[in-house]
């Protein structure tokens, strides 16, 4: 299954008003960013005057860019797709992280049992030691999204643009030769997305896609209170975030667990799991 296909080519549809401003002259912002950082460190180590002015003008320069940053599904500069259309019981199950040589085969067996589809968005050097995976998710006819080539998690909100490129092109290409297939479809890692990551997804045509409902499986190892919190937010239309990979202290795999969990209760409510097509993003 070729995600692209789904994908709108009006890449400008993606960015905000203001983050149309900073994509025109986003060469003139870093420019306006870097030069306050310099002079501002020039009046502090010269203890020159006006530092009053200029501090504030760094700081508040620096917000722009780092709030939105650690902020999950902050929308100031483009949108970040956080559910879909649907005029039935739907969701959009997906999966970070993967592939994962023990847990995707379940997880692929498990969505087969309740006839689900999912998203997995994958790691691109998990891709390159198990291509297989990548090539046996399409097989049950799911999709695959880029998730960066190394999921630079502690770093990532704070990369500029030739990091976050590396990131977000080396998966694509290491899916492209894994698969033949290519994707269009963009998770952060941690749903961290400053004002270049924004400026570049739209220079490839890329969505980037959040979640409205969240387990946090990838912080703690209760899958019953894992499994409540995600339901309190399941409604047609939902993306649901879950991971590949983790264990507790007892060394269970919990996400397999919460994703059975969630898979049993969703078809006894009657949901359908899909993966939504981009007339359903509108």
């Amino acid at each position: 299954m070729l995600e692209g296909k789904n994908i709108t080519n009006d890449s400008a549809a993606r960015l905000t008003s203001l983050g149309r401003w900073f994509f025109i002259r986003r060469r003139l912002a870093l420019v306006l960013i870097l030069s306050l950082a310099i002079s501002t460190l020039a009046l502090l180590i010269f203890h020159c005057d006006h530092k009053l002015i200029f501090i504030p003008l760094e700081l508040g320069t620096k917000f722009l860019i780092v709030y939105p940053a650690i902020w999950a599904g902050c929308r100031w500069y483009g949108s970040s797709i956080t559910r879909f259309r649907t005029e039935k019981k739907a969701v959009w199950l997906t999966f970070d992280d993967g592939p994962h040589p023990e847990d995707t085969p379940e997880l692929l067996k498990l969505l087969k049992q309740h006839n689900a589809k999912a998203t997995f968005f994958v790691i691109g050097r998990h891709v390159e030691k198990h291509p297989e995976l990548a090539r046996a998710i399409l097989r049950d006819g799911h999709s695959l999204g880029n998730h960066t080539q190394n999921h630079p998690v502690a770093f990532f909100w704070s990369f500029l643009a030739p990091q976050l490129t590396r990131e977000i092109d080396r998966c694509t290409r290491t899916i492209a030769e894994a698969t033949g297939q290519t994707t269009r479809w963009f998770r952060a890692p941690a749903g961290m997305a400053n004002l270049f990551l924004h400026f570049l997804l739209c220079d490839r045509k890329m969505n980037l896609i959040g979640w409205s409902a969240r387990g946090f499986d990838g912080l703690f190892h209760n899958p019953d209170a894992m499994a409540k919190r995600i339901f309190k937010a399941i409604q047609p239309g939902a993306i649901v975030l879950m991971h590949e990979g983790r264990r507790d202290r007892q060394g269970r795999r919990i996400n397999l667990i919460l994703a059975e969990k969630i898979l049993t209760r969703l078809t006894a409510e009657g949901y359908v799991c899909l993966v939504p097509e981009e007339k359903d993003f509108a």
